[in-house]
């Protein structure tokens, strides 16, 4: 499409893709280095630091300045829920002609979350997503529905009723994926089953978790399954064998 990159960050605000930024390590979804205890405890929100992160910044790190800076272009985000949830206050002061230059791309989940004007901006993406050409994790779930949104709908080239429109009759078509039953088993054990196809697999992690998933049927979460891989490279000699 030839166009421009942006990244949402809990850090920096909205920065663009080749700008060059300092090494840092902080989320606002939940996990190592999130921001969400510290909000907690002092009762604030996500969207309140966003705001006080964006004084920091200027306005060239907001929301609002991707909208001045594209003339009558469209903005199309992918983020999850709680990425949603850290620009709320500023997707909720969009001006209604703003709007219509919005597409959202989100879980069902994170569009309930989206303030009430906005909601017909995010394009009705499901789980059917899951039985389309782009099949993959939740973690990739937005940006995979905006690759479909692109590349197989065209719908970048639509006013925003018709686009959500040709999403749902797209979604219709699809069926929902059959989750297989799968074990529940411990760190240990499945950090046992890794080692045991660390060669065969050459320790790729993408490959091991496919197998744990659908050969070995053991129900592994995508960001545990890290975990567990990590320490297993560790533990090898040399890191890898």
């Amino acid at each position: 499409m030839d166009a421009g990159l942006r990244v949402v960050s809990a850090g920096l605000g909205i920065v663009s893709a080749d700008e060059l930024v300092p090494n840092y390590d902080l989320t606002i979804a939940n996990g190592r280095n999130s921001l969400a205890p510290v909000l907690s405890s002092l009762n604030a929100s996500a969207s309140d630091w966003w705001t006080a992160l964006t004084l920091q910044f200027g306005t060239r790190r907001t929301l609002l300045s991707m909208f001045c800076d594209t003339d009558d272009s469209l903005v199309m985000l992918a983020l999850p829920g709680s990425y949603l949830n850290l620009i709320g206050k500023e997707l909720a002061a969009l001006s209604p002609q703003q709007i219509t230059r919005l597409r959202i791309f989100t879980s069902s989940r994170g569009r309930t979350i989206l303030p009430p004007a906005i909601q017909h901006a995010a394009m009705p993406y499901d789980e059917r997503l899951e039985t389309s050409r782009l099949p993959g994790t939740r973690t990739d779930f937005a940006q995979r529905a905006l690759r479909h949104f692109v590349e197989d709908l065209s719908g970048h080239q639509l006013e925003i009723g018709v686009a959500a429109k040709v999403v749902a009759e797209s979604m219709h078509r699809l069926s929902k994926r059959t989750v297989p039953l799968r074990n529940r088993m411990s760190d240990d054990e499945i950090a046992a089953i890794l080692r045991e196809n660390w060669i065969r697999f050459q320790g790729a992690s993408t490959l091991l978790l496919r197998y744990l998933r659908d050969e070995a049927k053991v129900a592994c979460e995508q960001r545990r399954f890290q975990g567990i891989w990590s320490q297993v490279k560790n533990d090898l000699p040399g890191g890898r064998q």
